[in-house]
């Protein structure tokens, strides 16, 4: 997967220990759910490998539980930054939109309300069913993601 591909409505954690060196990164679906464990940045022993993949917790509420419980865990969650080509590939309008004025709109946007547009695309798709979906760059400037 290219870091292009990254989707920023999930939700992306870094797990670090007293009692290891580096740390694990965790992702979780926008429901909660464990979608990617990659302890490749973690010196663990063998055992704690074992562990991690045999009981690692497969909903974030478990997660963010066990760190609670464990004073040695800390969890820091992942900004992921939304890049135009992220939105423009998810937006998936090319025909009819208009990539450079696209482009020109999603650079006016704060980094805040560009992951916001990315993240309403799929509520916004589902909203206009039977109807003719925006240009990109008339989705962009009409913020509906903040309506």
């Amino acid at each position: 997967m290219k870091n292009d591909d990254v989707r920023a409505d999930i939700l992306k954690y870094a797990l670090t220990s007293t009692v290891w060196v580096g740390e694990i990164l965790i992702t979780y679906n926008p429901a909660g759910l464990l979608v990617n464990l990659d302890i490749s940045n973690a010196s663990l022993s063998e055992n704690q490998h074992v562990w991690f993949l045999k009981n690692m917790p497969r909903e974030l509420a478990e997660l963010q539980k066990l760190v609670s419980t464990l004073e040695t865990l800390t969890l820091t969650q992942v900004e992921i930054e939304v890049t135009f080509d992220m939105f423009w590939n998810k937006y998936n309008e090319k025909l009819r939109s208009s990539k450079k004025k696209s482009l020109t709109t999603w650079s006016r946007l704060p980094k805040a309300e560009r992951t916001k547009a990315y993240n309403y695309i799929n509520k916004y798709e589902q909203s206009i069913q039977g109807t003719a979906k925006k240009y990109a760059e008339t989705y962009l400037n009409s913020e509906i993601w903040n309506n």
